[in-house]
């Protein structure tokens, strides 16, 4: 986890450009990348990331005055993928008794409008919790069908459950954004097609309509 303070030189740092830029990028939709500058070497891409949270604390400003300065808890994407499996569990149980699709929709979509002001394990955990009620809407959304080639999951898990995989559809690898609008749920064989086929590109662009449609129809 990286602490990143905001924008800001003199005063008090606010929300404004991008300070909110990076607060609210989940639910903007945008990706937040991150870049270490290496002098005359140039730059080095560090991978894509997410807002956990933020804080306030003192510190000093240009001029050594003392100020509150915005400080955003950053988390590699792929991290909201690595739960630790009685975490992830717990979120599980925790949301067993949400059914409702349209419940489940407005449930995530508020995860991704709040990024919450906490620090350390809890700023993990409440992205573990958005990771997970994405997770949760996705497949409820697919219905037991992959939403890439329109098939049948292809088994049923020891939970009784179809197996389809998460796929988020703005990067190369999974992980984010967390946000029902950029992720669906496919087959494990289109899943590796879409990463490392020939026509990956063109199936991710179809399911990335296919998203748009189901999200337009479930917001009108």
């Amino acid at each position: 986890m990286f602490r990143y303070f905001g924008e800001g030189q003199i005063g008090d740092m606010v929300f404004e450009r991008g300070n909110r830029a990076i607060r609210d990028h989940q639910a903007d939709g945008k990706d937040l990348l991150m870049f270490q500058t290496l002098g005359r070497e140039g730059i080095r891409f560090l991978g894509q990331f997410e807002c956990a949270s933020y804080s306030t604390e003192l510190a000093p400003d240009r001029k050594g005055s003392g100020r509150s300065a915005i400080v955003f808890e950053l988390v590699p994407a792929s991290a909201s993928d690595e739960l630790v499996k009685t975490q992830e569990q717990e979120i599980e149980d925790e949301a067993s008794g949400e059914v409702d699709l349209a419940g489940l929709r407005e449930r995530v979509l508020q995860a991704a409008l709040t990024t919450q002001q906490v620090t350390g394990t809890a700023a993990r955990r409440s992205l573990y919790r958005r990771s997970a009620a994405v997770r949760r809407y996705v497949l409820a959304r697919a219905a037991g069908v992959c939403e890439s080639c329109g098939e049948q999951a292809p088994f049923v898990t020891a939970q009784g459950e179809p197996y389809l995989e998460p796929h988020h559809t703005r990067r190369l690898g999974d992980g984010g954004p967390n946000d029902p609008r950029f992720v669906g749920a496919v087959c494990p064989d289109c899943h590796r097609e879409i990463h490392h086929g020939l026509r990956g590109q063109a199936r991710n662009e179809a399911l990335i309509e296919l998203i748009r449609q189901k999200e337009g129809a479930s917001v009108a």
